[in-house]
């Protein structure tokens, strides 16, 4: 199982040929949770809100569990997801998911 975190950076070591489907997978979960959605130009609907940035925590981690959930389904159906948290610092109003990738369905779906 490997954890992912989604702290709003796009992962710098992108690898454009994975050696399995589970490395490939981790990497595109990684890219949803650190996309904010209508900012790329031919998928507009991926990633997360932008307007839930700013929320009070308690609001914006509610409605992101949906979201991230949802996010995943849709962009990357192979994922077997264990669980989501969240890692929380109220002093500077962060709240970065973590998603528990447990294993990656046959691509054939």
């Amino acid at each position: 199982m490997v954890r992912i975190r989604g702290d709003g950076e796009v992962p710098g070591n992108i690898n454009l040929a994975p050696d399995n489907d589970y490395q490939e997978v981790a990497q595109n979960i990684s890219v949803i949770l650190s996309m904010v959605q209508k900012s790329a130009p031919m998928l507009r609907g991926m990633g997360i809100p932008g307007e839930l940035y700013g929320r009070p925590l308690p609001v914006a981690e509610n409605a992101l569990v949906g979201y991230v959930y949802d996010q995943i389904e849709e962009y990357e159906p192979r994922a077997i997801l264990g669980g989501l948290t969240f890692d929380r610092d109220d002093s500077t109003g962060r709240l970065i998911p973590v998603i528990e990738l447990e294993g990656v369905r046959d691509s054939d779906i």
